[in-house]
Parts: C-alpha cells; structure tokens; sequence
C-alpha cells in the first residue's frame, strides 16, 4: 500500500479546500479497497468500511504531520475502521433462542460470578431471566462453557479461541455450535413449553 501524494495537496485538502480533497479521495480510494480484501468481510461490509474510512480521512487529513509515512497512516485508519465494524458483528450474532440475544448472553457475569450474580438487582422478569441463562451456562460439559465464555465474555474469535485453546477453528466453531444448540434445549426445558418468554414469539 506504499505511495505517497504531493506535500501540497494533502496541505490543501487540511486546510479543507474541496478540489485538494476529492483529489486524495480519489488516490486513496484503490489502496484502501486493495488493503480491504485482507479482512473476512462481505461485499456489502466492505463497502460501508470503504466509506467510513474515506470519511475518517477526510476528517483527519489536517492531523497526518508526516512523522510516519502516508501509508502507514492510511493503513492505521483503514485497519481501525475494519476492526471496529467486526467487533461490532461479534456482540450481534445470531440468536440464542428466540427473544434472547447472544449480546444478552455476553452482558452477562461468567456462571461462576457469585459476587456478580449476588449483584444482580434489575427488576424480577429480568433477574429471573438471567439467572435461567446462568443456571443452563452452568450444566453445559466444561469443554463447551469454555468455548462460550471466551467467544462472549471475553469477546475472542473463533481464531483466538483455538489458539488459546491449542486447537483448530473448525473444532472450535464445531463446539460453539454444539454448545448453542445444548443450551437452547436447556433453556426450553427449564422455561416449559409454555414459557412465552423463550417460545418463539
């Protein structure tokens, strides 16, 4: 991704002026697609990181001094943008069961929190909720709590999940899944067949 752009255009397009900014715009543009398809995103995703990016540049040209190269900096501002967005995917995947988020799931103290479970003083449906969650988290085999624990307590992807574990992703996928469904039957056991609070709605 190493370039560079005329020292007095990049002058110009800090001190705002339009002509100076569509010009960086445009010579930045195929670097940032190009550094893009490094990252596990849809075509849809790209785009919209395509766009903030642009829009972070566009925001902080006046702050790029030089010190490092122009690439580099381009690349820190691309990078950050692409992180943020798959950080953002990780808390909104899909549902555990239906009318609870897997971003519930994550808010919520590891199983064996006594200290943040004796904490937990939001009003009754909600406590009686969470604690349901904890109770399943609870009887779940240890090689699955652990999976869960790390993707939505601690925020790791599959990737860092079997690094730390000293295993594969696909193994790792393998029991997250497995462990969703396990605590989706728990979940639906523990509520009854009548439970109207995990019962598809």
């Amino acid at each position: 991704m190493a370039f560079s752009l005329d020292r007095s255009m990049l002058d110009k397009a800090s001190r705002g002026e339009s002509a100076a900014l569509d010009a960086v715009v445009t010579a930045v543009r195929p670097h940032i697609e190009k550094q893009l398809l490094r990252y596990p995103l849809s075509d849809e995703d790209r785009q919209d990181v395509l766009q903030s990016t642009l829009v972070q540049i566009i925001r902080r040209i006046g702050s790029f001094r030089g010190d490092s190269s122009l690439s580099t900096w381009l690349f820190r501002v691309t990078a950050n943008e692409a992180l943020m967005l798959m950080r953002s995917q990780r808390r909104h995947r899909a549902r555990l069961v239906e009318g609870l988020d897997l971003e519930d799931l994550a808010s919520l103290p590891a199983a064996n929190d006594a200290a943040s479970n004796e904490r937990a003083d939001n009003s009754a449906v909600q406590n009686e909720r969470d604690e349901r969650v904890r109770r399943a988290l609870a009887e779940l085999p240890s090689e699955y709590r652990d999976v869960v624990s790390l993707h939505y307590h601690q925020d790791l992807g599959l990737q860092e999940i079997a690094s730390r574990l000293g295993s594969t992703e696909s193994a790792v996928r393998s029991r997250l899944h497995r462990a969703r469904a396990r605590l989706r039957n728990l979940l639906r056991v523990e509520g009854g067949d009548g439970d109207a609070e995990f019962a598809a709605a």
